[in-house]
């Protein structure tokens, strides 16, 4: 614990250092965040934390939606002098819709919501357990009246499986019921076509090719939540975001936005 505490704190320092020396590349980057504080909604405090870090990111970036970032990135059509950012927030907690969607929307921006069907207006006890699996404690879902209004409103409404499970951990059956199973309660709720995926915990570890296999039965567009120094993964078939939180020091947020992408 000891040895791991004193790790954080280095690469804290070096992203510190590195992030403020840094100057964002140009390109197009897709962000992954889940909320703008790991601690219970603070409506005040949290609209504060989320509009300064899209005011900072501003001031060098143009926000692009989702659907914009995807066409580029698939049409090879990387701008060389412009840094373009597109945003999207995994699980489905409220403040996505309370605090998150009307900012992005206040700097002409929409963004990708990825959704864990069972959790939303879920009871209590499902709750607890969900929060256990992304090491949370006090959040809460939306609502679907939440989930139609995003998506009335422009936003993206992407899968992210029916229970927030570890695909690596699965047998194929339960990895094609995870996956119909979500697409066809969104698909029913907001009566449209759901080509937008994003699998738990991103890293490649979680997504083995077998599970891709089967995931691309059911979307077009799947993303990962790592390896964000390049556009793609497993050649060309998967599209990576990098994994960032309106609350970390904006240095590091800058060192990320900062990486020429491949």
């Amino acid at each position: 614990m000891i040895l791991f505490n004193n790790e954080k704190k280095i690469r804290n320092i070096y992203l510190r250092i590195a992030g403020s020396l840094k100057h964002p590349q140009p390109g197009v980057h897709i962000i992954n965040s889940h909320y703008v504080t790991v601690n219970e909604v603070d409506l005040v405090n949290d609209h504060r934390i989320f509009e300064v870090y899209l005011k900072s990111l501003s001031k060098f970036a143009t926000f692009i939606s989702p659907q914009e970032a995807t066409k580029r990135i698939n049409e090879n059509d990387i701008p060389k002098n412009k840094v373009l950012i597109a945003f999207t927030f995994d699980d489905g907690f409220e403040e996505c819709y309370s605090i998150i969607a009307p900012l992005l929307e206040k700097y002409n921006c929409r963004g990708a919501f990825f959704i864990n069907s069972n959790y939303v207006e879920s009871d209590e006890n499902y709750q607890r357990e969900f929060n256990k699996r992304v090491a949370i404690s006090t959040k809460k879902p939306m609502s679907w009246n939440q989930v139609i209004d995003l998506h009335k409103r422009g936003h993206v409404i992407g899968s992210h499986n029916l229970d927030h499970t570890n695909f690596a951990e699965l047998k194929p059956k339960e990895i094609e019921f995870q996956l119909k199973r979500n697409k066809e309660i969104l698909e029913a709720k907001l009566n449209y076509d759901n080509e937008y995926f994003a699998w738990t915990y991103g890293q490649m570890l979680h997504f083995p090719k077998a599970v891709l296999d089967i995931t691309e039965k059911y979307h077009k567009y799947i993303f990962s939540g790592t390896n964000y120094k390049r556009y793609f993964s497993y050649n060309g078939r998967v599209l990576n975001r990098r994994h960032q939180e309106a609350f970390w020091p904006f240095s590091h947020v800058k060192y990320f936005v900062s990486t020429k992408k491949r």
